[in-house]
């Protein structure tokens, strides 16, 4: 039988590959918390590796140094952070039940390492978009929502039709414009969106005047008179207050106006999502400031790097019930990986699904720009939060 050491280490292809940067994060405070790795060894993993794969693979080669035990404890680890990935690489733990009449759960092993003892936490058995995403607890959402005056209130889960709008430019009129990667972060928060409810309206490659028929069409939607909430996510290239379309490029602007998204969506102009809270997302530049070791899609005498900028991004007015939330700060880039996606996203995922039990929106969001830290070529920003209570999802309610 396979030794944990040794499934990691032949593995480490496809874990360096798959793990995100928040996913290492955490992965790194519960080996340092289980006395696997020391401070020493989590620094070295944390603050000099420069890229999130780099760091993937110091974390992997130390964990596996230290033997199958180790590489246990790190496998039930990743479980938890990251199930989606323990199961494509078949490293899912099954808990075994001697007390279980059930013929499966006392015969499964653990991924080739042996029968896994039962915990106290449990771990679910299939992986579903509410168990990706951990769900809260009906105390927690009981204690949470009895706060009414603090809390927005969450509709009952057989009467609500969520709706949320995805946009994602990919693909330009301007080859070299094209977005490498962009199409992981669709994947990751069209599933987030699903667990979490919405049914999401998706488009691509579109020019800044389909961009704003296409929102315009959102806000009319009948589904938002029995909805909750939304979110909206644009993800392109963009200007300090424009988000580009397909057919943007130096000669030629095809841009929608940021204070469009939130002029359609007021309580003015969309009835079904009056005082309910609206969450922007943007993973867009917004400005061409520019970090030491990455390159710019406008640079062109820079060596080639596994990460790209966006192009500048936006500025809001001020609207009740409205959060937006932006992948940098002003007259910034920001990155996305060519193969893995945006760091922002990654990051933005990562947190949602891991916390949204616990915590509200806009604690998420600082827990996003707290990942941020070693990370000084970009910080994502909250733009003009005008919620006027706490925005709590409560997967799995």
């Amino acid at each position: 039988m396979e030794a944990a050491d040794q499934k990691l280490k032949r593995l480490r292809t496809d874990l360096v590959n798959g793990l995100t940067k928040g996913v290492i994060d955490d992965l790194v405070d519960e080996m340092q918390q289980a006395s696997v790795i020391n401070t020493s060894e989590s620094e070295e993993i944390l603050q000099a590796q420069a890229t999130t794969k780099s760091k993937a693979r110091c974390l992997i080669d130390t964990i596996s140094r230290k033997g199958p035990r180790a590489s246990e404890k790190f496998i039930d680890s990743l479980n938890k952070a990251d199930r989606e990935l323990s199961t494509e690489l078949s490293l899912c733990l099954v808990k075994t039940d001697a007390s279980s009449s059930d013929p499966k759960q006392t015969s499964e092993t653990s991924a080739g390492i042996g029968p896994v003892v039962p915990t106290t936490s449990t771990i679910p058995e299939v992986p579903t978009s509410d168990e990706w995403i951990i769900p809260c607890t009906q105390q927690h959402y009981k204690e949470i929502s009895q706060k009414t005056g603090e809390v927005y209130q969450i509709l009952p889960k057989q009467d609500r039709k969520r709706l949320a709008l995805l946009i994602n430019n990919i693909d330009f009129e301007e080859p070299a414009m094209n977005r490498k990667g962009a199409e992981v972060d669709e994947k990751q928060m069209q599933k987030l969106l699903n667990g979490f409810g919405y049914q999401v309206e998706k488009h691509n490659n579109l020019t800044g005047e389909e961009m704003k028929e296409a929102l315009i069409a959102f806000s009319k939607r009948e589904e938002h008179l029995k909805s909750d909430s939304t979110f909206v996510v644009l993800m392109s290239h963009g200007l300090r207050d424009k988000i580009c379309g397909k057919l943007h490029n130096e000669d030629k602007e095809d841009t929608l106006h940021t204070d469009n998204v939130f002029n359609i969506l007021n309580n003015k102009n969309c009835k079904g999502l009056r005082g309910k809270p609206k969450v922007i997302i943007v993973q867009a530049c917004r400005g061409t400031n520019l970090g030491h070791a990455y390159v710019s899609d406008s640079v062109s005498d820079e060596p080639a790097s596994d990460y790209e900028e966006e192009g500048p991004f936006c500025k809001v007015h001020k609207e009740s019930d409205f959060i937006c939330f932006c992948s940098s700060t002003p007259d910034n880039v920001s990155f996305r990986h060519k193969q893995n996606g945006s760091i922002f996203i990654q990051s933005l995922v990562d947190k949602m699904r891991q916390n949204a039990a616990k915590y509200d929106i806009e604690e998420i969001f600082f827990q996003v720009q707290k990942s941020f830290h070693n990370f000084a070529k970009q910080l994502p920003v909250k733009e003009r939060g005008t919620l006027m209570k706490k925005f709590y999802l409560f997967p799995g309610i």
